[in-house]
């Protein structure tokens, strides 16, 4: 066998053994404690959102892009989009407004650390490059793709009010 052939398949073999062992020894979540993050991470957004919106209702959907485990630390990819609503003076039910972008939360065990979002303006695209790794930034088309987090929040709205969507006004 040509020598170089040989190298080349000891050189397959090992990368492949590293991949797998790495893949095999990182640090996973169980289904409850991923659950119990995101859990949390709703409850921490409404509570942000509602306490700046007294007189509104907000609703909230989300869309999860995974996480990474480091040492003491996880942080928790979603994409999270929020919407207020009220009641106007003609008893109708009106959107006040509303948010949409990708979040990095961080959580030390189950506390609860911070979150980070993406820069405004010409650091947005830097800042995104730097906050989620290439594996979750190449879900974000899907947020463009479906109207999976809109019409969750429609669901939510529709519900709490008894109302249809018809009955919205934008």
């Amino acid at each position: 066998m040509n020598k170089k052939i040989y190298i080349g398949i000891c050189a397959t073999v090992i990368l492949v053994l590293v991949i797998l062992f790495v893949y095999i020894f990182s640090p996973k979540l169980s289904q409850n404690e991923e659950y119990l993050l995101y859990s949390k991470i709703e409850s921490i957004m409404l509570e942000s959102e509602q306490e700046q919106l007294n007189n509104y209702k907000v609703f909230l959907s989300m869309k999860r892009f995974g996480y990474d485990k480091e040492k003491d630390n996880t942080y928790i990819y979603c994409w999270i989009q929020t919407e207020s609503f009220f009641v106007n003076e003609e008893g109708r039910v009106e959107m006040y407004e509303g948010s949409s972008m990708p979040y990095k939360f961080t959580f030390k065990g189950e506390e609860y650390i911070g979150y980070e979002v993406p820069k405004d303006g010409r650091d947005y695209q830097e800042s995104i490059n730097e906050l989620f790794p290439f594996s979750v930034r190449s879900k974000f088309d899907s947020i463009y793709e479906d109207d999976y987090l809109k019409n969750e929040i429609i669901k939510q709205v529709e519900s709490y009010y008894n109302i249809n969507i018809e009955d919205i006004y934008y």
